[in-house]
């Protein structure tokens, strides 16, 4: 995790840099010099070769102090405690809804293999793959928020503003987790222990809820760790549209105007989310599984 974060700090710093544009556009008004422009760059480090940037700005980072916006000197620390807060909620809401509607249409699915709800869930889930992530976003807006207008377009941050970017920021992950679900229960349902119940005298209801599914579990746990990545990911695109004020709406308007600080830190951040996501996902895989636990 270490070596990814090192490396991904330095991926972020010199591709924000390198990609051109001047950040003073931003800071300064139109009408400001040449002079005065250089004065302010050499002020906030950028006069100095990348690799130097570089250093001094993780130096910042590791004493706590990632610094300030350069377009309106706004502290970091407070902008990632408003925006992330927003990101949660949003993140949060789309992370339960993966899982509290896609693992039981994922049972369901299952447990009517062949049948019509089998073949209408497995459908829904192909199209949740297919269509892009910002098309589904505009038809929401042009159907909920348009057409019927019942849901509002934009904005944060109540239920109702809620409900279309959490929606749609979950989709994926939703059709994702219904295939996984009930390729996991299908497959357990082959297995001795499933016939040795059924003899047993046990109910289908209860060998299926209560241990086949548990045993189903194990690779939709996880795939959990892995749906923050994607969560994470996509919320640049969502927030946007949705204009929703969290961390990924903060890190594009930093990146169009070359607010070098913001652009940066919040970059960082999103690689360190996306990291601890696949280390939760190995985490929760070993924990739920006992075969790995006692081999170690």
């Amino acid at each position: 995790m270490l070596i990814v974060l090192l490396i991904s700090s330095v991926a972020v710093f010199y591709a924000i840099r390198l990609s051109g544009g001047d950040a003073t556009a931003a800071a300064l008004p139109g009408s400001a010099t040449e002079e005065f422009r250089e004065e302010f760059r050499a002020r906030i480090g950028l006069d100095k070769p990348i690799y130097l940037q570089y250093f001094a700005y993780m130096g910042k980072i590791l004493k706590g102090d990632p610094g300030h916006s350069i377009t309106n000197n706004a502290s970091l620390v407070e902008m990632l405690k408003e925006h992330g807060k927003n990101s949660l909620v949003l993140g949060g809401a789309a992370f339960a809804l993966v899982f509290l509607i896609g693992v039981p249409l994922g049972v369901l699915a299952s447990l009517r293999r062949n049948s019509w709800a089998d073949h209408g869930i497995m459908s829904f889930s192909i199209a949740g793959m297919a269509i892009p992530n910002f098309w589904l976003a505009l038809l929401a807006i042009w159907l909920f928020a348009s057409t019927f207008r019942i849901l509002p377009a934009a904005g944060c941050c109540s239920g109702k503003q809620l409900i279309l970017p959490a929606i749609v920021l979950a989709f994926e992950g939703i059709a994702l987790t219904v295939r996984m679900t009930r390729s996991a229960m299908i497959e357990n349902q082959n297995n001795d222990f499933v016939r040795t119940l059924r003899a047993g005298g046990l109910s289908e209801w209860r060998v299926m809820g209560k241990h086949v599914l548990r045993n189903a579990m194990i690779p939709i746990i996880s795939l959990a760790g892995l749906r923050i990545g994607q969560i994470v990911g996509y919320a640049l695109i969502v927030e946007q549209i949705f204009s929703w004020p969290g961390i990924g709406q903060a890190l594009v308007t930093a990146v169009l105007r070359r607010d070098y600080p913001v652009a940066q830190f919040f970059s960082l951040v999103l690689v360190v989310l996306v990291v601890l996501g696949n280390w939760l996902a190995d985490t929760g895989y070993t924990l739920a599984n006992p075969r790995l636990r006692r081999s170690r």
